[in-house]
């Protein structure tokens, strides 16, 4: 006889919780509830996941074995205050990358975090084959329970500690928000010489394939660690109508230089 798979309320429903919502479904897990402040967006994602849409909180039902709240990180501490007298005995976790799970412990003796470590955007496709999920809570059979949700929708699963976890959020917006920023400053200064910015992602690809099989140190190149100072002089001489990206491009040059 199948083991009865855990349901979920969603709490929230922007980009996280739908593409969580449509993996955990299309995995057989069942969803009671979506909640937003906005009954039309939690209408829409309700059915899709064959469940029940509602906009006020006090509404939100007991009986879901995991309610994940998906919100802003300066909502979750008010979400999780008008949540507690429903919901006070069962599992409740975010997903916050920067905030502790001990947020929730006020409201609930179960909770912790379910952290998928991605940047979701609702048009782009996850490969949740390849997505890292991290979860963690201060109580052993509540991690267990995390892990085991964890395993249905994906490979890639780490235990990670809330102080883990603050610092991994540090190391992701580097790797995430500054380079799309450094993207986004590329764009711009192609695109103001008239160039088309597609003639640098093949290179863009090249620098992530890369880090896929080495360490990003041993890749690095260009000027700044061949201390090739004529050709960084040339490059800030150019800078000088972007004065702010001739800062940043000092600054990183000078991180890269050995």
């Amino acid at each position: 006889m199948a083991k009865k798979k855990t349901s979920i309320s969603l709490i929230g429903a922007g980009n996280v919780a739908y593409h969580l919502g449509l993996r955990f479904y299309e995995k057989g897990y069942p969803i009671q509830q979506v909640f937003s402040r906005k009954i039309r967006k939690a209408q829409k994602l309700s059915k899709k996941l064959n469940a029940t849409a509602t906009n006020q909180l006090r509404d939100i039902k007991p009986g879901s074995d995991i309610y994940i709240i998906t919100v802003r990180d300066d909502a979750i501490v008010e979400v999780a205050k008008k949540l507690h007298p429903q919901v006070e005995n069962a599992l409740i976790v975010h997903t916050s990358g920067a905030l502790s799970s001990k947020v929730l412990k006020p409201y609930s003796k179960n909770y912790g975090c379910f952290y998928p470590l991605q940047s979701f955007s609702i048009n782009k496709t996850i490969d949740f084959e390849k997505l890292p999920v991290c979860i963690y809570s201060p109580q052993k059979k509540n991690r267990q329970k995390l892990y085991k949700l964890a395993q249905g929708i994906c490979s890639n699963i780490y235990e990670i500690n809330d102080q883990q976890k603050s610092v991994l959020h540090v190391a992701a917006v580097f790797v995430n928000n500054f380079t799309n920023h450094l993207y986004h400053i590329g764009q711009q200064i192609t695109e103001d010489a008239a160039i088309d910015f597609a003639i640098l992602k093949p290179l863009i690809r090249e620098t992530m394939e890369k880090i896929e099989q080495h360490d990003p140190a041993e890749m690095q190149t260009g000027p700044a660690i061949r201390g090739d100072r004529e050709t960084m002089e040339k490059h800030l001489q150019y800078l000088q109508k972007y004065p702010d990206w001739a800062r940043l491009y000092r600054l990183i040059s000078q991180g890269i230089a050995p």
